[in-house]
């Protein structure tokens, strides 16, 4: 073969080369762009149906995602794992400091007491808890770790239940009253007010009850905007009259409203605030006033929110509320990320105020009733 065959060929077998490179990227572009422009196409066709009153983040969360792709629904929680932490916090060290003993002495019970001390119960509880021990068990009982741990329980049990008078739960309960059944929800600034008013809207609405809520929050900025989107969610109707600022008069609008609609539960945000702020905490007082001019009995539940990484310092904000306002219950929330639950059993004891629901996560289903044997069984 001489040399210009020879080059025939390896310009021959360049351009295949060449032609086969360029076919390779067409056939990838227009793969892709097709597919690209197909999955724009139906996000923008999702859009479209969404109505035009909802929020472009909201409009993110409803676009649908493939079958193959939608994200699973979160399996509700165990108690006994939200409170994981608090119960590693009490028992745990308890049992830590016991490790190894067949009898405790002495030494044990003052770590035990210290242990107690440390765990957010309060004060007055430890004194109660250790009490109850020293009379409960005998010698030889008080040497055994788990006769110790059981009194610990039945105690605390002793708490709660001398407290917690009605059995219903506060669904039950709005059931059977009379309506419309009005709740006042109050508590400083972060402790998930607004979140629990929203998951407390859709507890009642998937009951079958007719529910409102009323946005008396006019203090800061987007309260009212968060406050109407968990209605959306719900599928509740809101009191939102956006002209008016002064929270008694949306309360007493908001109550009218309800009893001319014969709303069967009426939900109160209020501002959140400092238990120190006196003129704040006065105008939760004249809110509550004005209700009553409008409904006599209401408002039938007033719930404070307590954020239980706030430990000691829930009690003092409890205790504050409770003086000004005759508080009916509390709300614990974020029990899922705290080492501190304990101080449910402080609030039930040197407060008497009963512990009406839980939060333990970020889900709908994550605010729960409380229920102290289930309680007290997972953090001792």
């Amino acid at each position: 073969m001489n040399q210009l065959d020879t080059s025939w060929i390896w310009v021959i077998g360049g351009a295949a080369l060449v032609l086969g490179t360029i076919s390779t990227i067409i056939y990838y572009f227009a793969r892709y762009y097709f597919k690209t422009s197909e999955q724009d196409n139906e996000v923008v066709k999702s859009l479209k149906e969404i109505p035009p009153t909802q929020t472009v983040d909201e409009r993110k969360v409803l676009q649908k995602e493939p079958e193959n792709l939608k994200t699973p629904q979160p399996i509700k929680k165990e108690l006994k794992d939200a409170l994981f932490n608090t119960k590693q916090g009490l028992w745990g060290r308890i049992k830590d400091s016991f490790s190894g003993k067949s009898e405790l002495n002495k030494d044990d019970f003052e770590s035990l007491e210290e242990i107690l001390y440390t765990s957010d119960l309060g004060p007055q509880t430890v004194q109660r808890l250790v009490e109850a021990i020293s009379e409960d068990l005998d010698k030889s009982e008080k040497k055994d770790a788990d006769k110790v741990r059981q009194a610990l329980k039945n105690e605390m049990l002793n708490i709660f239940q001398s407290i917690q008078k009605e059995k219903q739960n506060l669904l039950e309960k709005v059931k059977n009253s009379h309506h419309p059944f009005v709740i006042m929800v109050v508590g400083v600034n972060g402790a998930g007010k607004t979140t629990t008013i929203g998951k407390l809207s859709n507890l009642f609405a998937s009951a079958g009850l007719k529910t409102m809520l009323i946005a008396g929050d006019t203090f800061r900025a987007a309260a009212r905007e968060q406050l109407d989107i968990w209605s959306q969610r719900a599928d509740v109707e809101i009191f939102n009259p956006g002209n008016v600022q002064d929270p008694s008069a949306v309360a007493f609008d908001g109550c009218s409203s309800a009893k001319a609609k014969n709303v069967d539960v009426a939900i109160i945000d209020t501002a959140g605030r400092l238990h120190t702020q006196s003129n704040l905490m006065d105008e939760l007082k004249k809110m509550k006033r004005v209700i009553a001019k409008v409904l006599p009995e209401a408002p039938q539940e007033t719930l404070i929110v307590l954020d239980a990484n706030s430990g000691q310092n829930a009690l003092v904000q409890a205790k504050m509320f409770n003086e000004a306002l005759e508080l009916t219950g509390a709300v614990l929330t974020k029990l899922d990320g705290t080492a501190k639950g304990g101080v449910a059993v402080g609030l039930a004891y040197e407060l008497e105020l009963p512990i009406r629901l839980i939060g333990v996560g970020e889900g709908l289903d994550d605010l729960r009733n409380f229920e102290s044997s289930e309680f007290v069984d997972s953090i001792i």
